[in-house]
Formats: structure tokens, sequence, C-alpha cells
């Protein structure tokens, strides 16, 4: 099954063209959560923060897992993940860092790994178009 995302494509500092800084996916549920880009060996620990590990090549982004980063005191499983993701495939780790708390992060997970089961996700825009 396959989620599907678009790139924010208004340059940001630290993104390019071809290698944004910022990701929207879609849950399955429909709403939309924009991630930060991060390659797996410069993610900062990000503790309870939710994340997909994604496998990029060329333009095509495709989700390998998503969940959560381990809590404040176990912050190396979060060092952990990202070296497993990396070990699968994974090239691009997506970070979404607005849940208001612990309860939203885990409904925002949950709906993200939904989408990425069922494949009911959907772009939010045609490729090359600008993101709302």
């Amino acid at each position: 099954m396959l989620i599907h995302g678009t790139p924010l494509q208004i340059p940001f500092s630290g993104g390019t063209e071809t290698e944004p800084a910022f990701w929207y996916w879609h849950g399955a549920s429909g709403r939309r959560y924009i991630h930060s880009v991060y390659s797996p060996d410069k993610c900062a620990p990000l503790p309870g923060a939710v994340f997909l590990a994604v496998r990029r090549f060329g333009t095509l982004r495709t989700v390998l897992g998503a969940g959560r980063f381990a809590g404040f005191w176990d912050i190396n499983l979060a060092t952990g993940d990202a070296a497993h993701w990396r070990d699968l495939g994974a090239n691009e780790i997506h970070v979404h860092l607005l849940s208001r708390d612990a309860e939203e992060a885990q409904v925002i997970a949950a709906d993200l790994k939904a989408a990425l089961k069922d494949g009911t996700a959907t772009p939010i825009c045609e490729p090359g178009k600008l993101a709302a």
C-alpha cells in the first residue's frame, strides 16, 4: 500500500526545489500534516514527535513506516529508530512537530499509519503545483 504526499513548494533555507525542507502528508482521515524533512543521520532526537520513514528516489517518495519517537528519557531509542529505518532503505525522516500534546500526536500517528496500511491517502495537489 502507498501513502501519498507533496512538498511545500516555497523556498525556505535548508531546502531546495529538488530536496524540500517540508513535505505534506495526508492521513486516512483526509487531514494533512506538514513534516520537516531530515536525513536519518541528521535527525535530532525529537521526543514524542510523529515521524515517517521515507525512501526518496528522484522526486518519488515512498513511506516505509510511521510512528513516534521515544520519550525524553529514552532519547537513545530515537537514534536507534533512525538507524533501523535507514537500514531498511529510508533516506529521509519526515517529522511532524505540531501536535498540541501526546494524545494528539498518538492520533496523528495512527491516522498516518492507517493511510499507509489502507493505501487510502491522496496527494494534496498535482506535482509541480503550489500546495495550499
